[in-house]
């Protein structure tokens, strides 16, 4: 699992890569949090839940880290540890362990995760995403 910066001309590009759908999502939350904190934690204090349901997994994809962008932006919560649990074939729970960032270890503000040039493949591999972050 990993995720590397690729490049674009004003917005923040990422490439994830996992053996697994989910662990995909971990990845996009970590290249998500990487762009907006100017340093990350490994303890989890605070946990938050939440729920995706959508059609497909782009879709999914993009919801789930506006979530996650939603709470950093209103709590300064970041995620370190996610479970999910199917509900059904389109939905999820997400349960996040992570903790409260200072506001000082913002580094730059996501608007949100885009579906501009969004690419989510499954291969023999894995997964892997291309994914735009509006700065």
């Amino acid at each position: 699992m990993s995720f590397r910066f690729l490049e674009h001309t004003a917005d923040v590009r990422v490439e994830c890569e996992a053996d697994t759908f989910h662990g995909l999502l971990e990845e996009a939350a970590r290249a998500l949090y990487a762009t907006a904190l100017s340093r990350m934690e490994k303890g989890t204090t605070v946990e938050r839940r939440f729920g995706v349901r959508e059609q497909n997994r782009e879709e999914r994809l993009i919801r789930f880290l506006v979530e996650l962008i939603f709470l950093l932006d209103t709590d300064r919560f970041v995620g370190v540890n996610f479970t999910f649990e199917p509900l059904d074939n389109d939905a999820f729970s997400i349960r996040a362990q992570g903790y409260l960032c200072m506001e000082d270890d913002r580094a730059m503000e996501i608007k949100s995760a885009t579906y501009h040039d969004l690419e989510v493949e499954e291969s023999e591999t894995g997964w892997a995403a291309r994914i735009v972050f509006d700065v």
